[in-house]
This record gives structure tokens, C-alpha cells and sequence, in this order.
């Protein structure tokens, strides 16, 4: 997870890889990792976390943990970010942190685990990493614990630190839950609820020698069952098989390692483990063929070893369908296009027939960074519907070049009704490229086509959106009820949803409310204190997901409940 927030006052005030504000809630047996970034001025009281920002007393993570990079840049002396979480008044129990936690403002509190744990937070059984975090541990080693690296990954079993990380129900089946697989002794703990894969959890974990495998006193020669005999997959594409015994092992569990001798076949899991008890039942391993530049059919053999014995294999076969190079010659002259490995299907070059010049052109997917979207324009409110390519040309031709987008059926069907239209990313914006227009291919595609192009770089095929409007009018009121307020406004145009946000004026720690509003014009707020005095603003927003929008903040309100 990646997040960088910048705000004003009011606004993105909690700030969590997972959650922001956690209300009387429950996180467990979840995770975060990558970084977290906060850029405000003045903001009241932030409060940042690697994995939430902000728990009240009635809240519990258990089983979690945060492997996430915390910068909290704020002019707020009052700031709170800590590795886990940045203010606690819940419990924290079974967890740990292993990012490291920043700000550039003297006063704010940090801490590796949590920023500030208040007089109703309870720690139990938790940690961070003092090496990663830059935060040494208290003299005291009073809960919450700073540890080492090497102290964090050396138990390879709930032994010694995490003796106790076992002994919990998680799922409500009466039984404890083992939720953790602790790796060797050089990987931190990672969760494994559900027979979850643990390669992206592993994934920055520092390489080491796998722990030694004690193969059992008596080892039958067990029997693979498959329930395909073979699969054939085109370039790019993934499916599963299934496997099992047919007897079971004896004295140990038998752990049966899956191996590809092609490295553009990818197994996962790795490895699966067999017991007495499971020993009949299925597991699922995925296969996932990696696109490469050559245009050659390829196979794979994936085996499944024990400890000392070969207990059967799976054939697959990968059909090459990816284009790679296409070198084609126009008015004498040489056109080179090559799609790299994530470019987008479907991106067509093309050079006039005055071609003037030999021209090289690659087409890739977009670069890290790119914004998803831009004010006025939709590029998708799923995954989807998004159709996004980076074309870069050498020797562009005088008349320029044709340069057409397909457009996925998800995206024409979210336009409805709206105009598509090509957009070019330059300059830190979208753009609409000139003279684009419809066409349909001749296998049946519809594409978004500019011709004489001749400035390249990102391009998206997207539809217009109609302005979305700040909300007006915004007005607060004592409610019929003891301690409520009721807001009412005119809603923002174009608008789908609103959200309301408060603060408590004398104590702002104390109070603050982030919720969906009751209707797209009003909402009423309850459980506040009676004679005390509270500030409400309200967003309009449409849209899901990453294509959400967001409006200005409505000007401050202000009321005092009954």
C-alpha cells in the first residue's frame, strides 16, 4: 500500500495503510506494507499509523502487522505516528511493526509501534523493530517492547517473543488459532489464516538458507494424485490444478515442494503439507505463465519432491501469442514496433504512407506514478475499464503518426451516454488530444483513434465527466434530541455521495466524527455533549474506489447541542 495525503484543516486528519479512524471495531489477522506519506499545515491533531490511524477505547487489532514506511510532515506539535498505529485508546495484542517512522516537526510523538498509547490502550504480546524504525526501546521495557531484527526473526516457531500468539480464537470456532508462520530465522512472522500464499508477505523479506528439513523415521512412498493430467495455457494467461495422497504419512507431516524447470512458469504455493487428517483433501496450486520476448511455444515440467523422494509431475504447455517486434517497411522506409512485457493489448502505431523517416515505436504500460485521473475526466471506476499506454517513437515521421486506444466494453459501458475522448499526461495533467474520433477495427474492436500525432508520451481513452460541485449552504442546528446536531445543505452537482466531518471546539482529541451522510442533504449527528460547541464541514463525492472524486471543503459550521 502507497499513500500520500495532503490536507487542509479538517481533512485527512487520521491516516492508516488500512484504516483511518477505527470506531469500535476489529482488525485482525491483516496486513500492510509500503508507505505512507502526510504533507499538512495546521492540521489539528493528526494522527498517522503504518496500519491504522486512530483507534478509540472499544477497538482491538490482534494478529496483525505493519511493514510500512510512516512520514508525518505536519506543523502540528500535537502530531501522533507511530509503526502500527498513530494514537491507541484500544487494544493492540499479537502484533508488530517493522517500518521505519519520521516527521520534521519537533514535538510530535513517535513510536515504533504506537505514537501515543492513552490511559485505555492495552498492549499485550507486541513489538517493533528498532533497528528499521530508528526508535530505540524504553530502559523500562514496558509494553509496548522494541526488539531487534535478528530478535523479531529468529523464532521460528511460537517459541520465546511469541509463545503466546497461538492462543487465540480467531475465527469464533471455539478452537485456537495458529494464524502465523514464522519463516526461518531470518524472515519475520507472516500471517497464514486460510491457507493464504505467503509470497507477497515474503516478498522483502532478506534471502536465507531454508531452515533444515528432519525427514520422518518412516517415510512411505506416497502416491501423488492429480486431477488434471496436464494444462495448456497461452502466454500470460493463469489456472489451477489440484493435488492429494493416497496414503497417509507416517510419524511427520510430508511437506511436498512444487518446482518449474521453466522460470516463465510460476507455481504457487510452493510447497504444500500433508497430514493424517488432510491427507484426502485437495489443494489448489495455481500456474501462471509469464510473457517473454521471444515468439516460441515453450513447456514446463513441474515436480513434486518430498524430503527424498520424486512423488510425480504435471506437463504444461504455453502457447506463445505475444507480438514482441514487428518490423514492416512504408515508403522505404523501416517501422520497428514492439510492445514491452506490460504493455496494454490492443495499442495501435501506425505510420502514414508518406513515411519519411525510419521510425522505432514502443508501446508499454504506463509508468509508476501516473495519475488514474484528472478533474473533468473519468478513466474508469474499475480496473477494467481503464485502457492506458506510454508510446514512445524515434524518427517521427512529418505528417506525424496514427495512434488509436481500444475501448474495453467496461469502459463504454460506464460512459453511458458521455462522449469518449483520447487524452494525452504532459505537462502534470490531462489533455484532450485534437481531432480524435471513433473507429471500428476491422476484427470488430472499437478504438479511439488521432491521426498526425506527434507528441508522445501516456495516453488514456476515457470519457467526460461533468463538473462536480462544492456543497452550499451548509447550516447546523441543535437537534429535536439531547445531544445531536442535524447539518442541512444544498448538495455539490453531479454529486453521488456526501461526508461529514466535526470536531468537538474545546477539545478536539475528544470528539471527531467522519461519516457518510444520512441523505445527499442533510445528516444528523449524535452522541455529543450537551452545552459544548462543535465545527461540522461537508465534501460532495462521486465515484469508487481509485476513480473516487472529492469536492472542496463547505465553509465551517458551528452548534451547541441540547
Amino acid at each position: 500500500v502507497s499513500l500520500t495525503a495532503t490536507y487542509a484543516v479538517g481533512n485527512a486528519r487520521f491516516v492508516g495503510a488500512l484504516v483511518g479512524y477505527l470506531l469500535a471495531g476489529t482488525v485482525r489477522t491483516s496486513y500492510a506494507t509500503g508507505e505512507i506519506t502526510v504533507n499538512g499545515a495546521a492540521a489539528p491533531i493528526l494522527r498517522v499509523g503504518g496500519l491504522v490511524g486512530l483507534t478509540d477505547a472499544n477497538s482491538a487489532i490482534t494478529a496483525s502487522y505493519a511493514g510500512v514506511s510512516v512520514t508525518a510532515n505536519s506543523a502540528d506539535t500535537l502530531g501522533a505516528a507511530g509503526g502500527l498505529v498513530g494514537w491507541a485508546s484500544g487494544s493492540v495484542t499479537a502484533s508488530y511493526a517493522r517500518g521505519t517512522v519520521v516527521s520534521n516537526q519537533p514535538g510530535s510523538a513517535l513510536g515504533g509501534l504506537i505514537g501515543v498509547a492513552d490511559s485505555t490502550a492495552t498492549v499485550i504480546s507486541s513489538y517493533w523493530d528498532t533497528n528499521v524504525s530508528r526508535i530505540a526501546d524504553d530502559a523500562d521495557d514496558a509494553p509496548p517492547e522494541g526488539k531487534s531484527t535478528a530478535e523479531l526473526q529468529s523464532p521460528t516457531r511460537y517459541r520465546g517473543i511469541y509463545e503466546t500468539w497461538d492462543d487465540t480464537d480467531l475465527d469464533g470456532d471455539g478452537n485456537l488459532d495458529a494464524p502465523w508462520h514464522f519463516g526461518d530465522a531470518c524472515q519475520y512472522p507472516a500471517l497464514q489464516l486460510g491457507g493464504r500464499s505467503l509470497s507477497r508477505q515474503r516478498a522483502k523479506d532478506p534471502p536465507c538458507a531454508p531452515e533444515e528439513y528432519v525427514a520422518p523415521p518412516i517415510v512411505y512412498n506416497l502416491n501423488i494424485r492429480f486431477n488434471v493430467k496436464g494444462l495448456t495455457l497461452d502466454e500470460g494467461e493463469s489456472a489451477t490444478y489440484q493435488v492429494r495422497m493416497s496414503r497417509p504419512p507416517v510419524g511427520h507431516p510430508a511437506r511436498v515442494a512444487i518446482t518449474s524447470n521453466n522460470p516463465d512458469v510460476v507455481v504457487s504455493p510452493t510447497e504444500v503439507t500433508f497430514s493424517s487428517a488432510n491427507y484426502r483433501e485437495w489443494q489448489t496450486v495455481k500456474v501462471s505463465t509469464l510473457r517473454d520476448p521471444n515468439d516460441t511455444d515453450e513447456n514446463a515440467t513441474l515436480a513434486h519432491r518430498g524430503p527424498s523422494l520424486s512423488y510425480g509431475s504435471i506437463l504444461v504447455s504455453v502457447n506463445d501469442t505475444w507480438p514482441g517486434a514487428v518490423v514492416e517497411t512504408v515508403n522505404g522506409h523501416t517501422v520497428t514496433t514492439r510492445h514491452t512485457l506490460d504493455a496494454p493489448y490492443g495499442v495501435r502505431v501506425t505510420a502514414p504512407d508518406t513515411l519519411d523517416a525510419d521510425t522505432d515505436i514502443t508501446i508499454a504500460g504506463p509508468p509508476a506514478g501516473t495519475p488514474q485521473g484528472a478533474p473533468g475526466y473519468g478513466l474508469g471506476q474499475s480496473a477494467a475499464a481503464r485502457m492506458m499506454a506510454d508510446v514512445r517513437v524515434q524518427g517521427t515521421p512529418a505528417d506525424g503518426l496514427d495512434i488509436c486506444l481500444p475501448v474495453p466494453e467496461a469502459l463504454a459501458t460506464e460512459a453511458g451516454g458521455r462522449p469518449l475522448t483520447l487524452l494525452r499526461y504532459a505537462d502534470g495533467g490531462w489533455a484532450p488530444v485534437a481531432g480524435a474520433e471513433r473507429r471500428d477495427s476491422d476484427d470488430g474492436a472499437t478504438l479511439l483513434c488521432a491521426a498526425g500525432v506527434m507528441e508522445f508520451g501516456v495516453f488514456a481513452a476515457a470519457y467526460i465527466l461533468p463538473e462536480l460541485g462544492m456543497v452550499s449552504d451548509l447550516a447546523a442546528t441543535a437537534g429535536d434530541a439531547p445531544g445531536t446536531v442535524t447539518l442541512t445543505w444544498t448538495p455539490g452537482a453531479n454529486a453521488t455521495m456526501h461526508w461529514v466531518a466535526g470536531v468537538k471546539r474545546s477539545d478536539m482529541s475528544d470528539f471527531a466524527v467522519w461519516a457518510a451522510a444520512d441523505d445527499m442533504g442533510s445528516h444528523t449527528v449524535s452522541g455529543l455533549d450537551g452545552g459544548e460547541t462543535y465545527v461540522f464541514t461537508v465534501t460532495a463525492g462521486r465515484g469508487a474506489g481509485d476513480g473516487r472524486e472529492w469536492s472542496v471543503w463547505a465553509a465551517w459550521v458551528t452548534a451547541a447541542p441540547e
